[in-house]
């Protein structure tokens, strides 16, 4: 068991709490771009220095923001996959669409958090390593029903042409790390649909399908539904 946190690890924790969640209200309002300590600062009524006992700098208070919103994003996609495997029925495709329904839900929800990780990027700023490993659970979340069609070969995929092998080595990573034994070709159509799915879904919580898409719902659904089909899942 964890030794209980004492006053002062408390009243730490929920000043940082404070300082992020004021924090998300000046990313909602002027940016990530135009985050600033100091005028953060000035609406906590806290001297700028102070600050600094919590986070080192700008780009720090910003790496906070993005692995919350990761690990939050990370948290419904799990829950997602989750539920959709303890209800069972349907079909492998099915429970493949319950992973990015949640992550538009959540979007929609949160535009400005799905900004921090997949909008325009802070100039100079990089971010840290510790993203990884939430950015790692939403992709697992992702491909679990793919796998599990996979190991039950259950997948019905069109012919997929040989991959070259340049393009093998550069989707290695998630061949190995995400889809081990998948067929090549079949790791390329799973990053094509998961690029596919976060183009869409920027597409909507930016705004961009205005007097274009005007039903965007249903344009995600069959969207979802034609990735459903060229990868394999019935």
């Amino acid at each position: 068991m964890s030794a209980p946190r004492t006053a002062r690890e408390r009243v730490r924790e929920e000043m940082t709490a404070e300082i992020l969640a004021v924090a998300r209200q000046h990313v909602a309002r002027e940016g990530a771009a135009a985050l600033s300590l100091r005028s953060i600062a000035r609406d906590l009524e806290m001297a700028p220095s102070a600050l600094y006992r919590y986070f080192d700098g700008r780009d720090a208070l910003l790496s906070a923001l993005i692995l919350a919103a990761y690990e939050s994003l990370a948290d419904e996609a799990e829950r997602a996959a989750d539920d959709a495997a303890r209800r069972g029925g349907g079909g492998d495709a099915e429970r493949w669409l319950a992973v990015p329904r949640s992550l538009r839900a959540w979007a929609l929800a949160h535009p400005h958090e799905w900004g921090l990780i997949f909008g325009t990027p802070v100039p100079g700023y990089e971010a840290p390593e510790d993203t990884v490993e939430p950015y790692a659970r939403v992709a697992a979340a992702m491909v679990r029903p793919l796998v599990a069609a996979a190991a039950a070969a259950r997948l019905q995929p069109e012919p997929l042409p040989p991959v070259p092998a340049e393009l093998g080595d550069a989707v290695a990573p998630v061949a190995v790390g995400l889809l081990p034994g998948m067929p090549l070709g079949t790791v390329v159509l799973a990053i094509g649909a998961w690029s596919t799915i976060v183009g869409v879904i920027s597409l909507e919580v930016f705004g961009h399908w205005r007097n274009t898409i005007l039903d965007p719902a249903q344009f995600f659904e069959a969207t979802l539904r034609n990735l459903a089909g060229s990868l394999g899942l019935v």
